[in-house]
């Protein structure tokens, strides 16, 4: 091959790679969503509240038998406050622990809500979500339809300041009484951790 007919092959490579490592510069620079998960600040509570959420809705609330079904006395155990001691916990629940965190298995440098929510189809906004509850009778109710005496919401509200994550899954609730014209049992675990 004649010397004077070759390319520069490594000018030519030199100013390609100068181009390629410039537009991948150029890229990563004005489109920083494309690192966001990697250097998300928030991946231990992303991981923390659908842990949560999966290990209360596959048995932690009812039986691993019947995953994604509430059971009354579990549920109900869980949520009360007054009962947040080993010795209350009913045979067959997928929990123990004194306090909210140490029953999900949570260390206690991060701040979790866990609610029960009834959906309704009918209205919008905040006024869509009403927490499930129990009534003095024991039925299963959902806040506007009685007097609730333990709430299916545990942990405090999350604040409007810091980042938020948020985890849900659907679960049954049997032998609900949520009033007229309602079809279905279903209910919104939401978790969320911060």
């Amino acid at each position: 091959m004649d010397s004077r007919t070759r390319a520069q092959t490594t000018l030519d490579f030199a100013i390609a790679m100068g181009i390629f490592l410039l537009a991948v510069s150029f890229v990563f620079t004005f489109i920083p969503s494309l690192t966001a998960p990697f250097v998300d600040g928030d991946q231990d509570q992303s991981v923390a509240s659908d842990r949560v959420a999966s290990h209360l809705s596959e048995g932690a609330l009812g039986s691993p038998d019947e995953p994604f079904v509430v059971n009354q006395t579990c549920a109900t155990v869980f949520f009360d406050e007054s009962k947040q001691d080993y010795t209350a916990i009913p045979a067959g629940c997928g929990y123990n622990g004194t306090g909210q965190n140490e029953r999900v298995g949570l260390s206690d440098r991060l701040d979790i809500q866990i609610e029960l929510l009834h959906v309704d189809p009918e209205k919008t906004g905040s006024a869509r979500y009403r927490v499930v509850c129990v009534d003095s009778s024991g039925n299963v109710i959902h806040e506007g339809t009685g007097t609730c005496e333990t709430t299916y919401r545990i942990g405090e509200e999350p604040p409007d300041t810091e980042s938020v994550t948020v985890a849900r899954r659907v679960m049954t609730v049997p032998d609900c009484s949520f009033g007229a014209g309602v079809q279905s049992c279903d209910v919104t675990l939401r978790v969320s951790v911060w």
